[in-house]
């Protein structure tokens, strides 16, 4: 292992972006989505520290792992950008945002197929495709095309910019204040981003152009990689918190500014919506649905959810939904039901979100909580 001055500075920007990246999936935020997109993001330049490292470092000779899924994870920058910027806008949780990942899972598949190809060829048993040819053609294709998109979803990041100036901003949710910090950073990261992606378009045509397969035109990029991770990682830490404390400043001085009997009439309508009516049960209920059904405005909801009952929106709906999962489970005339066939009957669309939720209430595994419950059945 050869560990110079820069592989060290690749080894430390690496770190710092896979830590930044995990605490973003758990830090508090009014809207996790939101925070998701960037972790990707954020992890994804990680994951291409440790690759640049690797041959860096000269550790190729000893870890494989890197050589059998190359281009695969970088064709998720475009979308995590993308989706991160749409969050500023789009209702929380925005969905089927997987769709924007299928580039990802196609490299990931036809890499793993050509795995499974070399595993069986090691074991002699017959292929009827010449595999260095295979991994030659991927190469010179998965380049050029993870440029390309993205290029295509830096484009639409911007048009995402573009309907997020201050004046479509003020729609009740966020103040000019928070308004103006979140478009100094969303307008100085679309501007690393362009920069970004006409060095890497630059680096592709140069190898393209001249006929090199690796070498020292890699190393601009790269150099300029590292600093975009540990950019990424002061300023984004930085603003996101700073957007975060910002609201729930707001939310906080305008939770005071409500009467009293306000709140209590929002909370017992809001009880009422849920015990009589099981809102709850509608997967595709929103913040803005529940709050024109029982009369208030969105503000004063998100107010009375975050303040009065220390909760978000999917937080509060999804703890009613677990506790009619658990009612189903208890109750022996469902047992011909699966655990997944509850969950979507009691308003989940989406099996992991069922099992987060589940988790975070009962603090068991829905699978848990059953066999116990199942047994002590009379």
């Amino acid at each position: 292992m050869k560990l110079d001055i820069f592989s060290l500075l690749v080894l430390l920007g690496a770190l710092q972006a896979l830590f930044f990246g995990i605490f973003l999936l758990f830090a508090p935020t009014n809207n996790r989505q939101q925070n998701r997109m960037l972790a990707f993001f954020i992890l994804i330049l990680s994951y291409n520290g440790f690759e640049t490292l690797n041959w860096s470092s000269e550790l190729y000779r000893y870890l494989f792992i890197f050589d059998m899924f190359p281009f695969v994870l970088v064709f998720g920058l475009g979308p995590s950008l993308y989706l991160y910027f749409r969050s500023f806008r789009a209702p929380a949780p925005m969905r089927g945002t997987w769709r924007y990942f299928l580039p990802v899972f196609a490299s990931g598949a036809f890499r793993l197929g050509l795995v499974v190809l070399v595993v069986l060829y090691i074991n002699k048993v017959p292929v009827f495709v010449d595999l260095g040819w295979l991994d030659g053609w991927f190469g010179a294709i998965a380049e050029p095309l993870s440029v390309l998109t993205f290029a295509a979803f830096l484009f639409f990041t911007y048009r995402e910019y573009q309907a997020l100036m201050p004046a479509n901003i003020e729609n009740g949710v966020w103040v000019q204040e928070e308004a103006a910090i979140i478009m100094r950073w969303l307008k100085t990261l679309l501007i690393v981003m362009v920069f970004f992606c006409f060095l890497w378009a630059g680096t592709v045509l140069y190898a393209f152009i001249f006929k090199v397969n690796g070498g020292p035109q890699y190393y601009v990029i790269e150099v300029c990689l590292v600093a975009l991770i540990y950019w990424m990682g002061f300023s984004s830490y930085h603003r996101t918190r700073v957007i975060y404390i910002a609201q729930q400043k707001k939310t906080q001085t305008f939770y005071d500014q409500l009467p009293p009997a306000e709140v209590e009439a929002c909370v017992a309508a809001l009880e009422k919506a849920m015990v009589e009516q099981r809102l709850y049960l509608d997967p595709e209920l929103t913040s803005n649905t529940l709050a024109a059904h029982i009369g208030v405005p969105p503000k004063v909801l998100s107010a009375v959810l975050n303040q009065r009952l220390q909760k978000g929106f999917n937080e509060y709906v999804n703890t009613w939904r677990v506790e009619a999962v658990k009612d189903r489970i208890k109750d022996p005339a469902n047992s011909h039901l699966t655990l997944t066939g509850m969950a979507f009957e009691c308003g989940f669309n989406s099996q992991p979100t069922f099992q987060r939720a589940f988790k975070a209430v009962t603090g068991q595994t829905p699978r848990e909580y059953q066999a116990i419950h199942v047994q002590n059945r009379p």
